[in-house]
């Protein structure tokens, strides 16, 4: 099974953008995205998870959801095919169904190996 990996804040490196500025807060928020996103596509709940870590590197074998925000500053990211882009306010919101038709037909087809 495909692991998903989402990535709103980055609490580790020289780039760190949050998501509210408050980690507790931010871990809260993209965890109950990452539920909201297994609940949605009957998933296995370790096939989604956040990502606050993440150091800028994208593993073929993966897929990222990633806040369109931190893309916006690392434009060279959005150009793999198994990145994609959530609105802010979504991952603040916990509004899965944007991503989740960007979502289906990775899942759909099998990533790089």
């Amino acid at each position: 099974m495909t692991e998903i990996k989402v990535i709103g804040d980055i609490l580790s490196g020289k780039y760190q953008p949050a998501l509210t500025g408050n980690p507790i807060v931010d871990a809260a928020l993209i965890n109950h995205f990452c539920q909201n996103l297994v609940v949605a596509l009957k998933l296995p709940t370790v096939t989604v998870q956040a990502e606050h870590h993440w150091d800028l590197t994208v593993d073929s074998k993966s897929i990222y959801v990633v806040d369109a925000q931190i893309l916006r500053l690392r434009h060279s990211l959005s150009s793999n095919s198994n990145v994609i882009a959530v609105n802010h306010t979504d991952i603040l919101r916990g509004n899965v169904q944007p991503t989740i038709r960007q979502l289906v037909p990775l899942l759909t087809q099998p990533l790089a190996k």
